[in-house]
């Protein structure tokens, strides 16, 4: 049985339930959401920079180049500036020598000036060497007497010692002799008998020590005589036949660089015009970039007097670029030549590869590179990368730029 009740329309609003609000479980501000959003995406970046490009901080650094002074002159202008971009064999500056010069360092390697210098400084080392020699030799003959004199007293002494002994071991004899017969006939115990045969012993013992002495001062004093005594304490004496033969060599070693000399020397003068040449006649000469690169330093000033040689401008290389970083003795068990890295600069995020060339550099100072490398701490071993730039990176050249190695 059912039963319907029908409520007209306004009792059925009166009867209809209220509706509850809706509230979200979960409301925050749109700005607050972008924001931390932003927040997350940074932390993951950082994080994956720090995961993924762990290595060993370092600087890029290139081989150096240097143009030298060509021969012995002035610097006449220099046109590169630290920093320019320069090519190979391009014009950076000129130099300039007197034309006698010039030609004689064309056939000598040196300038009049240089040869007549060392030619100076020879004779006055072989003056010095001939004025030592010579004194030697006036003073060897009262050396050698003085000196044969105390060895002939030391010779004259140690025989008196020989003959002291010869007379105990005669006696110590005749007492072993007696000593035997009286105990022949029971009159000396067999201690008294042992006693004058242990006398015997050490009486011939001394006469054998003493003929040793003796033999040994004859020969110090004959020595002595010549020149050659060079027992404890005489080692360094100077009055010596060896000192003579040492410097008797040097001079000889002294006079045939002197004859080379010599021989360039005239050799320059005629090819100079016997010095007439007037010194207003100059030889101009190019100053040329020896690489592709960068001027790196300028060591030298227009009007500055140099020798053949002398460095005018450091050149960064900017085809040869290497990465030096230090690793401890676990990390550089795992590493060898060849190896695999990757050079990532700081400032641009930019990537090269590389590959390393050498492990454990000893002495540092010896690398011709752009910047110093210090000396690796105790433990701790210096690796050496090239790093390969593509075009646009060698371009750029991007010498002393800070980054990381990963390996």
């Amino acid at each position: 049985m059912s039963v319907e009740t029908q409520f007209s329309t306004d009792d059925a609003e009166e009867l209809q339930l209220p509706e509850q609000s809706k509230r979200p479980w979960f409301h925050l501000p749109r700005r607050m959401l972008v924001g931390g959003l932003l927040l997350v995406m940074a932390f993951a970046v950082l994080l994956r920079s720090f995961i993924f490009t762990a290595g060993y901080n370092t600087t890029l650094v290139a081989d150096m180049g240097v143009v030298r002074a060509p021969i012995s002159g002035e610097i006449d202008r220099l046109d590169a500036n630290v920093g320019d971009r320069v090519a190979r064999d391009q014009l950076l500056g000129r130099f300039a020598a007197p034309v006698g010069l010039s030609a004689a360092v064309r056939a000598g390697s040196e300038d009049v000036d240089q040869l007549q210098a060392k030619l100076a400084s020879i004779d006055g080392r072989m003056a010095a060497l001939r004025a030592d020699a010579n004194h030697i030799r006036s003073e060897s003959g009262i050396y050698r007497s003085e000196k044969l004199v105390q060895m002939d007293a030391v010779a004259d002494e140690s025989s008196a010692e020989l003959s002291a002994a010869q007379a105990r071991l005669t006696f110590a004899q005749k007492q072993l002799d007696r000593t035997r017969a009286l105990a022949d006939r029971g009159f000396i115990s067999a201690a008294g008998l042992q006693r004058a045969e242990q006398d015997q012993r050490a009486a011939l013992a001394d006469q054998n020590a003493a003929m040793a002495r003796r033999r040994t001062n004859l020969i110090e004093a004959r020595a002595a005589g010549q020149g050659l005594f060079l027992n404890n304490g005489y080692s360094n004496v100077q009055y010596s036949t060896q000192r003579l033969s040492d410097l008797n060599l040097a001079l000889s070693e002294l006079q045939g660089e002197r004859e080379n000399l010599t021989a360039a020397l005239a050799t320059a003068q005629k090819l100079s015009g016997g010095g007439k040449v007037s010194a207003m006649r100059r030889l101009q000469l190019p100053l040329q970039a020896s690489i592709d690169g960068r001027v790196w330093a300028k060591v030298a000033a227009p009007g500055e007097s140099l020798r053949e040689g002398d460095p005018i401008y450091m050149l960064a290389d900017c085809s040869s670029f290497f990465a030096y970083f230090t690793v401890g003795r676990s990390a550089y068990s795992k590493l060898n030549i060849g190896a695999p890295v990757t050079f990532i600069a700081f400032s641009s995020g930019d990537r090269w590869p590389g590959t390393i060339v050498n492990m454990g550099v000893s002495d540092p100072s010896q690398l011709r590179v752009t910047s110093h490398v210090p000396n690796p701490a105790p433990g701790e071993y210096l690796i050496g990368a090239r790093i390969t730039l593509d075009t646009q990176g060698q371009k750029q050249c991007p010498v002393g730029t800070a980054g990381r190695v990963v390996l």
